[in-house]
């Protein structure tokens, strides 16, 4: 069974798509919780929410979504923010924010290790970028370092970090918004595991009082089981509104108003149940499940911080004595579908990440429990025989 050869030239959508078909996918970090069981209140109005997205004008909506997402997150800054749009998907906002970067012929510096998916689209997009290590947004001599030796247009982090956990708490994430406005940097924010934050940040309020060029990008599907009717809301400071607008109108002309108006209401039902502590708690469960079955077996939770509310797990292997590719594809042939760690090291994986995998936990309720006990099931297969014959079981898979 080969899932990918054991090489360099894949790359984690792929492995996505497969996990789509897996009868375990603990691959994609989508959405998958029970609508019917956290939700159901939502299901019962969906008629009455496509009457009322016809009644109401786009433009209207986008703002009645746009606040309400900030009202979820505690975001004063955002609720009077004026400039942003509306992209159906997150990679969609990225695609925009790389077409706008190559249109300034602007030099980004991308946290490293993220999703690949980031650098690809910057890529395509022909977009100089420089890879930045994770360690050195917790170390600001580091980051300014980097700033002056790569000359820097534009700084990207994902905040939380996917798949680490890495976290930047609003001190820190002040210090380094000060740094970028001594040498003029435009800071870049991929917010779409904003959920995951314990303690809530505005970084809205910050950039905005701080006066610093900024693109903030949110996205919804992480979070809410909405069978993938997502929306991510871009925004940006007032410097950069007009060029990026531009090329949003080339592209889009706007978000479905169903889908907004579906997705107000499933952060209604949230702030109902009690908002973030809610999300937290299905978030905790799940992750616990993991932590149980996963105990003393051949892989080691790596987590930044050890009480993380993040739905993705980046697992340490190094005891399966087999690659990241190796034992991606040994659990394929168990139906359990995850993503090998090198992918999330976009500009090194040819020497990086071959000793993790990412599994992500925010899966239907009836399904991450057997999931999760597969994967203890065909790790436990695998700790039974030595390393040479788990190297000729990979080489006889793949």
């Amino acid at each position: 069974m080969k899932i990918l050869s054991n090489s360099n030239n894949g790359n984690l959508t792929e492995l996505e798509v497969f996990g789509l078909s897996a009868k375990y996918n603990l691959a994609d970090g989508h959405s998958y919780i029970s609508a019917e069981k956290h939700f159901n209140t939502v299901l019962s109005e969906l008629p009455a929410l496509w009457r009322s997205a016809i009644e109401i004008p786009i433009p209207e909506m986008e703002v009645l979504f746009k606040n309400k997402f900030a009202e979820y997150f505690g975001l004063e800054g955002l609720s009077e923010h004026a400039n942003f749009s509306v992209c159906p998907t997150a990679s969609n906002s990225i695609d925009i924010v790389g077409a706008w970067a190559r249109s300034m012929n602007y030099k980004i510096g991308l946290v490293e290790p993220t999703f690949d998916n980031l650098a690809q689209l910057l890529r395509r997009r022909e977009v100089m970028i420089e890879a930045i290590p994770e360690m050195a947004f917790t170390n600001l001599l580091l980051l300014e370092k980097y700033l002056e030796d790569k000359q820097l247009d534009a700084l990207f982090l994902v905040n939380p970090n996917n798949p680490t956990g890495l976290v930047i708490d609003s001190a820190a994430m002040s210090s380094i918004v000060d740094l970028c406005c001594r040498h003029d940097v435009v800071l870049i924010l991929d917010t779409s595991f904003r959920f995951c934050h314990e303690t809530e940040i505005d970084e809205y309020t910050l950039l905005l009082d701080k006066k610093l060029s900024f693109i903030i990008i949110e996205d919804t599907g992480k979070q809410w089981p909405t069978l993938d009717a997502k929306a991510s809301l871009l925004s940006y400071s007032a410097d950069l509104a007009s060029d990026i607008r531009s090329i949003y109108e080339e592209i889009y002309l706007c978000c479905s108003n169903f889908s907004l108006n579906v997705i107000k209401e499933f952060i209604d039902a949230t702030l109902k149940k009690g908002g973030l502590p809610y999300m937290h708690s299905i978030i905790t469960k799940n992750n616990e499940i993991a932590k149980s079955a996963l105990e003393n077996s051949l892989v080691t939770i790596d987590a930044v911080q050890q009480n993380s509310k993040m739905t993705v797990m980046w697992l340490n292997i190094e005891k399966t004595g087999l690659s990241d590719l190796e034992l991606t594809t040994y659990l394929a042939s168990y139906g359990v579908a995850v993503l090998p760690g090198r992918y999330f090291f976009w500009n090194s994986h040819n020497v990086a990440g071959h000793n993790r995998i990412r599994i992500a936990l925010f899966k239907p309720d009836d399904q991450i429990g057997p999931s999760i006990e597969r994967l203890k099931n065909a790790l436990t297969e695998l700790q039974n025989v030595t390393i040479p014959q788990r190297e000729r079981k990979a080489e006889t898979l793949s």
